[in-house]
């Protein structure tokens, strides 16, 4: 006997997941044209806080393991 599950993703929380991922994207630039060596780390930092909780959202969202993007 064979059992299909189907998984229900959560579109609103891949949204979420998007937006922190471009975000991070945007930080990331801005580290690279910042004067300040401090200023940048910070805005790296952020960034890769912002990739691990758009990674977490994307378990809790119900996204298949090899669609979830790494995080930093």
């Amino acid at each position: 006997m064979t059992t299909t599950h189907t998984i229900q993703i959560d579109e609103a929380m891949v949204a979420e997941a998007t937006q922190m991922r471009r975000r991070a994207e945007g930080l990331r630039h801005e580290a690279t044209e910042v004067d300040n060596e401090l200023v940048a780390r910070s805005f790296r930092r952020r960034a890769s806080e912002l990739e691990l909780e758009a990674w977490v959202l994307e378990v809790r969202a119900g996204v298949p393991e090899t669609q979830i993007h790494h995080a930093a």
